[in-house]
């Protein structure tokens, strides 16, 4: 058996990569890189970082007179609340199921799964339901 550090296996190697996927795949990115193409592509990153950092900005433009002055509108704190039980959250899996159906995973795991189209048509636990199923959440906790 050859060693890999051996140049002649690695021609071989080399040679059948080529053979196989073309000499493109072989060949070193350099070899075609000028300074041109160098600049060109930093001129390139310099504009997308610059779109990147203004992109997700929104601002409110203010008119005072003549004047007008652009405002960065701050994106209000995400509610994390579940409106269903009223617990509040950390996890990041509540994320989800907050946007999708409004709750929290315990929640959807307690009244959504299996039932998304009643759900959907908007109906909710009664109070003495959900306090059972709070009441049992706290057990399981304890435990």
């Amino acid at each position: 058996m050859k060693s890999k550090k051996d140049p002649n296996y690695l021609a071989a190697v080399e040679r059948a990569i080529a053979e196989k996927y073309g000499k493109n795949t072989v060949q070193d990115f350099r070899n075609e890189w000028e300074e041109d193409k160098e600049k060109d592509y930093l001129k390139q990153l310099k504009e997308r970082s610059a779109l990147k950092g203004t992109r997700n900005k929104k601002y409110t433009t203010i008119e005072d007179g003549s004047v007008q002055i652009r405002k960065p509108v701050k994106d209000k704190a995400a509610d994390r609340t579940c409106p269903v039980c009223k617990t509040y959250s950390f996890s990041q899996k509540d994320d989800l199921y907050m946007n999708r159906f409004e709750c929290c995973y315990k929640c959807y795991i307690d009244f959504v799964e299996d039932r998304t189209g009643r759900w959907n048509e908007g109906w909710r636990p009664d109070d003495e339901h959900l306090q059972t199923c709070l009441r049992r959440r706290k057990k399981w906790q304890q435990s």
